[in-house]
């Protein structure tokens, strides 16, 4: 709020972006979705980071999928009269995301090596694919497609080896599993899996 933009939130749910302040009217934008995602898995959001200078404030966001997306706000004083989305680059998931004023992109990747990125441009294209909030007023439900693509507006410029690889995985049944001891052990994620003799149906059918 104040000089540094219209205050509000930006409240990331499934499959859309929406501007919520006390007093304005809500401002819900769609997500850009990658073209083989169908159409009943839904997008969500797993990192962001704002970016705030005097002539330039946006913020970036990142889908599970790696997909990076710029989100501009359009305002005048404390009104907000459009939310747009645009894609920006695709990089592993991360953890967390961070722009320093130097002109650069630190990822914290979630499983690949943490990357180190230069700015080459701010996601200013024309082509890219963009979600605007002036879409879902208009009832516009068209979905915008995208497709990853090589960097174009970051440059990958250094790495560091993530400090926690995947040494050891395994396959259980959690319905005879000791729960006491896989609470105790240190897993990433578990699988379920089931095996039927051959000929007889899962249960249930």
């Amino acid at each position: 709020g104040g000089n540094d933009g219209p205050g509000g939130v930006l409240v990331c749910s499934e499959n859309f972006i929406v501007y919520k302040n006390h007093g304005h009217a809500d401002k819900r934008c769609a997500l850009p979705r990658r073209r083989d995602l169908p159409t009943e898995h839904g997008l969500l959001l797993v990192s962001s980071a704002v970016h705030r200078q005097r002539d330039l404030f946006f913020i970036l966001v990142q889908s599970e999928f790696g997909d990076l997306y710029k989100v501009t706000l359009a305002y005048e004083e404390d009104q907000v009269s459009e939310v747009k989305v645009r894609y920006l680059d695709s990089v592993p998931p991360c953890n967390a995301l961070c722009i320093l004023k130097s002109g650069f992109l630190f990822c914290a990747s979630e499983f690949a090596n943490h990357g180190f990125y230069q700015f080459q441009g701010v996601g200013d294209e024309e082509d890219a694919p963009t979600c605007t909030s002036k879409q879902f007023e208009a009832d516009d439900l068209t979905v915008v497609d995208l497709e990853p693509r090589p960097l174009t507006n970051l440059l990958h410029v250094d790495e560091i080896d993530s400090v926690a690889p995947i040494l050891d995985a395994k396959a259980v049944d959690l319905a005879t599993y000791d729960q006491e001891r896989l609470a105790q052990e240190e897993t990433l994620a578990v699988f379920v899996v089931a095996t039927y003799t051959e000929g007889t149906p899962p249960p249930g059918n």
